[in-house]
């Protein structure tokens, strides 16, 4: 369940909706998140780091491209499972491709970047031209 940001106030009757007794709506809605897969992305002072995580997929099936700024990673999934008894046999078929690109800083050394593959996780690392810290502050609160 996700943290809860500020909530407008509204008056209620003497009995909640439907929507606030069957479930959380915030969480309902986070069933329309189509991708297959998730990724995330973390930087550091030396790096960009992408993981994502594909299940399921063999390493030799997985493609992974950077231009113009955007990392794209493309995996094909094809699973054949065959079950053979007396009397039938049954054949369950199933395939996808996944697609999926994450705009990434323009201060990457290409010809650096490096991808592992271990459990279902894949691992991109894409070392910066130059390291840099964080240019964000706190801000004083009067």
């Amino acid at each position: 369940m996700r943290g809860k940001g500020l909530v407008p106030w509204r008056r209620r009757g003497l009995l909640p909706t439907f929507f606030d007794l069957a479930f959380d709506t915030d969480d309902f809605f986070d069933i329309f998140n189509l991708s297959p897969v998730k990724a995330d992305l973390r930087e550091t002072e030396k790096e960009y780091i992408v993981e994502a995580d594909l299940p399921g997929y063999n390493k030799d099936n997985i493609e992974i491209r950077y231009e113009n700024d955007l990392l794209t990673i493309s995996a094909k999934y094809d699973e054949v499972t065959e079950e053979k008894s007396e009397s039938f046999i049954q054949r369950e078929r199933r395939r996808g491709n996944y697609s999926r690109s994450i705009p990434i800083p323009n201060n990457v050394k290409s010809d650096a970047i490096k991808a592992s593959f271990d459990n279902g996780v894949l691992k991109v690392i894409l070392p910066k031209v130059e390291p840099s810290k964080p240019s964000g502050r706190i801000i004083d609160i009067d």
